[in-house]
């Protein structure tokens, strides 16, 4: 047999290096929390009830966000119908377990199948995943700003959302200034050609996946028997969805976590705050856990229908 290239094994740290780094973050939280606690919550939690609670909002999620991208395809002059959106965003929901990026990196390799040629297909993704990320920002970034946000909230983060606010409104003035030298690049035409109106389209359109996203972490916490009020999740979880997405670490493991015990720690069961971070760390690893079998479920069940879809049709545009 022969040995792994050094090439090969660079390769294969890099695939594990997100695992490891999302990991770290799990354990360094579990080391400020009782253990004795971390257990019993995992033990004594409704598995089942969670488990049918993430599976019925994974497919919701699959039906806003088939949604939200077709919208966004659209805007960017892609005509495709909606199942096969749904087919191809299903698809790369196994991607996603890498990590968001990943996954909407899956959709771009649909697209050059589909006929896109491979620049265009890119700019697209890219146009796609700057728009969904845009309209977490945004959202989370008004809803803080409208309440008066977390008041333990540390500042690097709202200073991480006004600087990201601000980057993507700058991003705007350059699409409507359209500088040719950027406009004529085959990536980034598709940024230009959508303009501020198919920008605004993205973003309105994936205004009802965001919503659902935030629905389905508190409705996953009411599975699981913590009584978190909707306005605290309306108020709190974007900045928890949009820890989930960072591409540090694969499907927001260690991120996600971690936001769920700053933010909602106090309102898990427990008689001392420590206990509290521990039930809710509890809650977080097994919403993780279930939350990547309903993408699998989701994916595999999508998988054999993208095979049956004429990708290799030409694509029109306007």
């Amino acid at each position: 047999m022969a040995e792994p290239t050094k090439s090969s094994k660079l390769a294969a740290l890099r695939r594990a290096l997100p695992w490891v780094v999302g990991v770290v973050i799990i354990v360094v939280i579990a080391t400020h929390v009782p253990f004795a606690q971390f257990r019993d919550s995992i033990g004594k939690g409704p598995h089942l009830r969670l488990a049918l609670a993430e599976i019925i909002m994974a497919f919701v999620a699959l039906s806003t966000d088939s949604f939200a991208t077709w919208v966004g395809l659209r805007a960017a002059h892609v005509r495709w119908n909606l199942p096969r959106v749904v087919a191809v965003k299903g698809a790369t929901y196994l991607l996603q377990l890498i990590n968001y990026a990943v996954g909407q990196g899956g959709l771009g390799y649909y697209l050059y199948r589909a006929g896109e040629p491979p620049l265009r297909a890119a700019g697209v993704t890219l146009f796609l995943l700057g728009t969904n990320l845009a309209t977490l920002l945004l959202l989370t970034f008004g809803v803080w700003l409208t309440t008066g946000g977390v008041t333990n909230a540390p500042p690097a983060m709202w200073w991480f959302l006004v600087a990201g606010t601000v980057g993507f409104g700058l991003y705007l003035v350059v699409i409507a200034l359209r500088f040719p030298f950027l406009a004529r690049r085959d990536l980034l035409t598709p940024l230009f050609q959508s303009g501020l109106r198919g920008h605004a389209l993205a973003v309105v359109g994936r205004i009802p996946h965001v919503i659902v996203i935030v629905l389905a972490y508190w409705v996953a916490m009411r599975a699981w028997g913590l009584d978190v009020p909707f306005r605290a999740a309306a108020v709190l979880m974007p900045a928890v969805a949009l820890a989930g997405v960072l591409p540090i670490s694969p499907a927001g493991l260690g991120t996600a976590q971690a936001a769920l015990v700053f933010f909602f720690a106090d309102y898990a069961p427990g008689a001392t705050p420590d206990a509290r971070s521990a039930a809710m760390l509890a809650f977080g690893i097994v919403h993780f856990v279930y939350a990547i079998a309903a993408t699998l479920i989701i994916g595999l069940c999508c998988l054999p229908f993208t095979k049956r879809i004429p990708l290799a049709l030409p694509q029109a545009r306007t």
